[in-house]
């Protein structure tokens, strides 16, 4: 090859090299740009909040929240119950994936339901849903003897106590070495589904439940899920591996939800079922006919607009918070934790006295 070639050759390559380039930094600028449109917050300050009443409030939340995320569980644990079923039935060379495949679906359905119960409201308060079905802590010598009884069917399983089924029950013996197909631990864990299931079909979001809760109620317990996310899940649990670490610099210890890798995850997702109560996260008026109607859009139609901007500014801070939770770091737990006892007491103080209602216990109150 002449030297007026290889000159030819080289400038193409060149030339092609600086348009690979500048392709990759065209993608990644509009990749950016589409990130910052997406994460765009809402701008309140064109948006005319109308007068909500109460009744529109709380029938907004019964059907746009706890009804969707009551659908959303039902789909996770139908996909659940199927999983268990078939990796029960397996003859046991296939086993190690598919106990990998259930317990992935486990994760999804306790997820989905952490999301749904971290504002107990209408028929999860009246049928006390929560001890039903993720009663804790479980009691291991009735787990055993409810496997021994083997119960099949609703009847059955209504004999079997709450602290040996349930949510619990299942995520112990996902972890077990003896559980495999065909065992009575394998045949009972999906009883324990098929009662999970029963007990969330029971769940009827009707405006007439709403309607007979109250903004007095309705805000105790949005008051209380943020209390019991900040102290039962996080702060409690975060005290005691310090205090059993001792000297020790950073504390593993034990985590709620740790058996799965689900700690960061189930925190985020009790916090989303309350966030979505708290702030307006579209960016247009929300409207009770078709979405819900947070607590701050409630407050601006109330006119009480400087508490609904200090309301916006505590969830935020603790939505940042939030998506740094790292149990290996605890001082970002503790962040979290700071973040959401200013929020509770913002919450306790000033907004309930703006709305005129009285702290009282929650159903989320507990030692």
């Amino acid at each position: 090859m002449n030297p007026q070639h290889q000159h030819e050759l080289k400038t193409g390559l060149l030339r092609g090299l600086v348009w690979v380039v500048l392709a990759f930094v065209l993608l990644l600028v509009l990749n950016f740009a589409n990130s910052a449109v997406a994460a765009k917050p809402v701008d309140r300050s064109n948006m005319l909040f109308p007068y909500y009443e109460v009744a529109e409030v709380l029938n907004s939340v019964a059907t746009h929240h706890h009804a969707k995320d009551t659908a959303a569980l039902t789909d996770q644990l139908e996909a659940l119950s199927v999983a268990t079923a078939q990796y029960c039935k397996t003859d046991g060379k296939t086993q190690p994936a598919n106990m990998q495949q259930l317990q992935a679906q486990y994760a999804k359905a306790y997820l989905a339901w952490l999301e749904l119960s971290s504002v107990v409201m209408g028929p999860m308060l009246d049928n006390n849903t929560v001890r039903q079905i993720d009663f804790r802590p479980l009691r291991l010598n009735l787990l055993e003897r409810a496997i021994k009884k083997q119960p099949q069917g609703a009847q059955a399983m209504a004999m079997i106590g709450s602290p040996a089924k349930g949510f619990p029950a299942l995520e112990y013996l996902l972890t077990q070495n003896n559980f495999k197909s065909g065992t009575p631990q394998c045949n009972y864990a999906h009883e324990v589904v098929l009662d999970i299931e029963r007990t969330v079909a029971g769940l009827k979001w009707d405006d007439a439940q709403a309607l007979g809760a109250g903004m007095q109620l309705y805000f105790n317990q949005l008051v209380g899920a943020t209390h019991n996310l900040a102290w039962e899940r996080m702060e409690k649990p975060l005290l005691k591996n310090k205090d059993e670490a001792g000297a020790n610099v950073t504390p593993a210890g034990h985590w709620p939800f740790s058996e799965f890798q689900l700690t960061e995850k189930a925190w985020a997702a009790q916090w989303q079922g309350i966030e979505h109560l708290l702030m307006v996260t579209g960016q247009t008026v929300p409207q009770a006919d078709t979405q819900v109607i947070p607590l701050e859009a409630y407050l601006r139609g109330l006119g009480k607009i400087e508490l609904a901007d200090t309301l916006v500014k505590y969830s935020i801070a603790v939505d940042v918070a939030m998506r740094s939770n790292d149990i290996t770091k605890p001082a970002s737990v503790q962040q979290s934790v700071k973040a959401l006892k200013v929020l509770k007491g913002f919450l306790e103080s000033e907004v309930a006295k703006g709305l005129k209602v009285s702290i009282q216990f929650s159903s989320s109150d507990g030692d």
